[in-house]
């Protein structure tokens, strides 16, 4: 492996990263103020709808890409490595042929059968008059989906997450304070929801216009069969889909099995949580086209290596993030209202459950971009019919607490069996000596925090986030006491140099 090509892929993921990271920064500020908006105005009851209204249409804009998000992100990097620009136009054309037909078909599922989802599914006759927005929004949601992992495909990792970030938070909530001042509460949140999709597949398609135009104005050759790229998106889209039902598995049982408040005060409390998960997103993406150039290019020592290094950095990110989370989360939620305080050990559950995921890095991308993703597949199916018996056990039980459990061990069972195949099957692991360092200072930091918080009252919001730099404060200052990685130096100082640059831009 050569140390330089290893440094240069090494030096693209902290651009790309840091370019994620810092609009991601900018949209949990906007997605935790348009979330203490949202819940203030509609209350935890109309807030548990709208979240059942927005489940749905994840999971149908889910099955209208039909994976041919993930088979974009699998051909299109190795056919630019090689140079060949027609063929990578191909299979974008092919792509957005099988989501346009299957974006219909799925419209009209839904139509057909809403009345079922809304008495028979959720036993929420709210949701009746919410379904042809949804149907509405399926399209460009569906898009949305695809075109950021083309964005992943050609380098432009951030630019996904600006559009999702920044273009679609704030389109989301500018659009409801209008329909707000027309009366529209409910209605009115869905449709900024619609809205915020389709402008964030306008702000895609226009990037990618502009930095990758050979792939929509250019020549096309489709030199891969039509029968393995509909294979592999048929594959994906069985992936995706239970990977994604594993994710809202808890908020829709919640529907089902107790009330729409238990889904709001739920719905929160992993909005929270899942910000640590934010951090893990931004490496996994820009890593992501690498993995496949790296692997079938035949550069498993390399690949080992940036994996290594990537899930070190996310674990000194995360690792503080969620030590502060867990000694002063409990104030956070009532600023949410004081119905969402009951949601705090469940928070704390599931941000234990996100850590899991951090902990072993991308082994499900791995998985997939290595050909392997019918592991991926079987893993997923199982875990997740397993998280659904676990919720259908625990939710009677202990309602939102119970719910928390059920994902949190789930995400544990899927990352660790994930690890370990991707151990087997591709030969890498990612972890060394150094990871001890992590530990240590976790431990100190946990004391340091745990003890103000037995000292300290009920807190507001400005000295909560000054403790959140404390918190960091202190765990980056012990590990560098403990000597940090040459790697993880130059990995932090290139982000860093970035960050500075942009503020002088």
């Amino acid at each position: 492996m050569s140390k330089t090509d290893s440094d240069g892929h090494l030096i693209h993921v902290a651009k790309q990263a840091t370019g994620v990271m810092t609009y991601q920064f900018i949209g949990v500020a906007l997605g935790f103020g348009s979330n203490l908006i949202f819940a203030r105005i509609l209350g935890a009851e109309l807030l548990g709808v709208f979240v059942l209204a927005q489940t749905t249409l994840l999971v149908l804009s889910l099955v209208a890409s039909f994976g041919v998000g993930p088979m974009l992100l699998r051909f299109i990097p190795v056919s630019l490595s090689r140079g060949d620009r027609e063929s990578a136009a191909g299979v974008l054309a092919v792509g957005t042929r099988i989501v346009l037909i299957t974006s219909a078909i799925t419209v009209a599922v839904l139509l057909l059968g809403r009345n079922f989802l809304a008495y028979r599914v959720f036993n929420e006759p709210r949701l009746l008059d919410l379904t042809p927005i949804i149907a509405i929004a399926i399209l460009p949601a569906a898009y949305v989906k695809v075109l950021g992992f083309l964005l992943r495909a050609i380098k432009q990792t951030y630019r996904e997450t600006f559009c999702l970030e920044i273009v679609a938070k704030s389109a989301k909530l500018l659009v409801f304070f209008v329909l707000l001042s027309a009366g529209l509460k409910l209605t009115g949140i869905t449709w900024a929801l619609t809205v915020s999709y389709a402008a964030a597949a306008v702000a895609m398609v226009f990037i990618i216009d502009r930095h990758a135009r050979y792939l929509t104005r250019g020549p096309r050759a489709t030199t891969i069969p039509i029968g393995r790229v509909i294979t592999f998106s048929a594959t994906m889209t069985f992936v995706a889909f239970m990977n994604y039902s594993l994710s809202i598995t808890d908020r829709t049982m919640l529907g089902i099995l107790s009330t729409s408040s238990d889904v709001g005060v739920y719905n929160i409390a992993f909005l929270i949580s899942n910000m640590l998960a934010l951090v893990f997103m931004g490496f996994n993406n820009a890593f992501s086209p690498l993995i496949s150039e790296l692997y079938h290019n035949g550069k498993k020592d390399e690949l080992n290596s940036l994996y290594s290094s990537l899930t070190r950095t996310v674990l000194v990110i995360v690792l503080p993030a969620l030590i502060w989370i867990v000694g002063f989360g409990d104030d956070l939620l009532l600023f949410f209202g004081k119905d969402f305080g009951v949601g705090y050990l469940a928070m704390v559950i599931l941000g234990a459950g996100v850590l899991t995921r951090c902990a072993v890095g991308s082994v499900g991308t791995i998985l997939m971009l290595s050909g392997h993703q019918v592991y991926n597949a079987v893993n997923i199916a199982v875990v997740t019919a397993a998280n659904i018996v676990l919720n259908l056990f625990l939710i009677p039980r202990y309602g939102v607490l119970g719910a928390a459990i059920a994902t949190a061990i789930s995400l544990a069972v899927i990352n660790v069996v994930g690890l370990i195949e991707v151990k087997l099957l591709v030969g890498i692991w990612p972890y060394r000596l150094s990871y001890l360092k992590l530990v240590a200072a976790a431990a100190v930091t946990s004391t340091g925090i745990f003890y103000l918080r037995s000292s300290l009252p009920i807190l507001q919001f400005i000295p909560i986030l000054l403790l959140l730099i404390g918190t960091f404060a202190v765990f980056l200052g012990v590990l560098a006491l403990l000597g940090i990685e040459e790697e993880d130096r130059m990995l932090i100082g290139r982000m860093m140099g970035r960050v500075r640059r942009g503020k002088k831009g």
